[in-house]
């Protein structure tokens, strides 16, 4: 094994180590953490794996193998902000409900207190 694969063995370890134990103590939904996860794992298996990336550049099509590594982290950053982007959605989806909610429910405590004020006169 290269001094580079032992580099980037420890760092993916960690990286991948650092969002379970974020997960653990619940401070990252775990939804969130899959993708993270995945692509931690993904990255200590090309560490290990000696001419991965020349096999996935391979089957890309991509000449020279290191650029192949450029494209799977842009496909990764993609997927990101696609899963980002439809979470940011479902929660003004969210807000925009909870919003009306408070608003009929201030409304309804409104006409509570108008009504205990008459009755009270």
């Amino acid at each position: 094994m290269s001094r580079v694969q032992i580099v980037v063995f420890i760092i993916s370890f960690l990286v991948t180590g650092f969002i379970v134990e974020q997960v653990r103590r619940r401070r990252l939904a775990v939804e969130y953490s899959l993708i993270w996860i995945v692509a931690g794992l993904g990255m200590i298996v090309l560490s290990l794996w000696k001419d991965g990336i020349e096999y996935i550049a391979d089957l890309m099509g991509i000449f020279y193998a290191p650029s192949a590594i450029f494209v799977i982290f842009g496909i990764l950053v993609f997927v990101l902000c696609i899963n980002f982007s439809l979470e940011i959605s479902r929660l003004n989806s969210n807000n925009r409900i909870l919003i009306q909610r408070i608003a009929l429910l201030e409304d309804d405590l409104k006409r509570l207190e108008n009504s205990t004020r008459i009755e009270s006169d």
